[in-house]
């Protein structure tokens, strides 16, 4: 089982998450759907020996970080935006999400943006998104095992 935590919208804060990467039993991986790169990229320095992916967020304005990034863990395409290009504040469907996530062939869509945390499954999707650690105290926890996937929204504390 391959255990991954997944952050977004840090906005320069990254004391929770360290927290929670160090509270973390068995973490195989870290995703950062965004806002800030430098968050990430610090987390991925403080914990070398865990792979850290990231993209870039609206605020992310110098960054060479991808706008978008696949990732493919056991049978599971993991597709990861921050979500501001594809509108998710404005579209209630999130149509634009979807389209993108069906060209990738995603199981899981991981979306930052709104700071709200969400989990909905469509179109044989899940889509993710794990709010913001600083501003809602939230974080998502994906366990990957074969063909089986679980996710689930933690609050911090």
């Amino acid at each position: 089982m391959k255990r991954i935590l997944i952050f977004s919208d840090t906005h320069n804060d990254t004391t929770r998450a360290m927290n929670v990467i160090l509270q973390t039993e068995s973490v195989w991986a870290i995703i950062h759907a965004g806002d800030c790169v430098r968050d990430a990229e610090d987390i991925a320095a403080m914990f070398p020996k865990i792979p850290v992916y990231y993209v870039t967020g609206n605020n992310d304005f110098l960054s060479s970080a991808p706008r978008a990034l696949n990732i493919s863990v056991d049978k599971k395409n993991i597709f990861v935006v921050h979500g501001h290009n594809e509108r998710v504040k404005y579209e209630y469907t999130l149509n634009t999400l979807l389209e993108k996530g069906r060209r990738q062939n995603a199981d899981l869509i991981v979306f930052g943006h709104t700071h709200k945390p969400l989990i909905e499954y469509r179109e044989n999707m899940i889509l993710l998104n794990p709010g913001s650690i600083k501003y809602g105290g939230t974080y998502a926890v994906l366990e990957v095992d074969g063909t089986d996937m679980k996710v689930r929204i933690e609050n911090y504390g």
